[in-house]
């Protein structure tokens, strides 16, 4: 099914009045893009109008990407690379809006493309060409941290081991991680790092062993040329440490409670203690 992507009004005006013809467009990994070419004043019907969108190959004969033959969308030419990816609306096109849609775009498909336009009247006249600048980026999932430790609740002084998974692709990124407490980067323990790449996508995973003596706040950052990508804070108090807090909160409880108890005693005996005897009158004496 071919793609009718809507050209934003702010393009349509910069290409009607001559805004500078190239254009700097990025589209992320398996994503879509849509480049520009548009000329809203045809000087004659559809049907007088060729169009040709090529990949520009340095060293090498140009791509074709797209064709429109006589006002019709035509594949016959396109390259085997893009069979099935590249799309032209029929219904734009009567308007001279030959804008192209590229799908499950891969890296390959970075580079310069260009739309030719050709008024096929008495003889052949090249409208002005249209150049655009395609970049195809693909950043890393957020990492996820896990626990390998099949011990549930670990003592002072026993290893701990931690997980950290990410997916993407494009350059090997580099895994580190960082202490939630003072964001530098942990220095102690055993790391482990593993890459598996699968055609475009990499699978990326770092272990680290720690030997747990104070509590644990600890990230895992895919650091990559296009920017940082962070986990959530892993986080883990030891239980001896936790237990002690939590018979501390029970103490305080307890004895608030008791103290409360001993208040209300003391009030109450002291409200008994001054409260006056009651003596009836003489003349009601027996």
């Amino acid at each position: 099914m071919e793609s009718c992507t809507r050209v934003p009004a702010i393009l349509l005006w910069c290409l009607t009045i001559g805004c500078r013809l190239a254009w700097g467009l990025v589209g992320r990994l398996h994503g879509s893009v849509g480049l520009p070419c548009v000329h809203p004043q045809l000087p004659g019907p559809i049907e007088q109008f060729n169009v040709y969108w090529q990949q520009k190959i340095p060293g090498s004969e140009d791509l074709v990407v797209a064709t429109l033959v006589n006002g019709l969308v035509h594949t016959g030419h396109v390259n085997e690379k893009f069979r099935g990816r590249s799309h032209l609306c029929p219904e734009r096109v009567k308007t001279g809006n030959f804008s192209l849609t590229l799908t499950n775009l891969t890296h390959q498909d970075s580079g310069s493309y260009v739309c030719i336009v050709l008024w096929m009247k008495d003889h052949v006249t090249q409208l002005k060409d249209i150049t655009a600048e395609l970049e195809v980026t693909a950043g890393f999932s957020t990492p996820v941290v896990g626990d390998l430790t099949s011990a549930e609740h670990l003592p002072y002084g026993q290893e701990r081991t931690l997980t950290c998974t990410s997916q993407g692709a494009g350059h090997l990124p580099r895994i580190i991680w960082i202490s939630g407490d003072d964001n530098n980067e942990v220095q102690d323990g055993r790391v482990q790092q593993e890459v598996q790449q699968n055609g475009e996508i990499i699978n990326v995973s770092s272990t680290i062993t720690l030997n747990i003596s104070s509590h644990l706040n600890i990230l895992c950052v895919i650091v990559t040329k296009d920017g940082n990508v962070t986990s959530e804070p892993y986080k883990m108090v030891p239980p001896d440490e936790a237990s002690g807090s939590h018979t501390l909160i029970v103490s305080l409880i307890s004895g608030g409670v008791v103290a409360v108890v001993l208040v209300v005693i003391l009030v109450r005996r002291r409200h008994i203690r001054r409260r006056p005897m009651y003596r009836a009158p003489k003349n009601q004496e027996l």
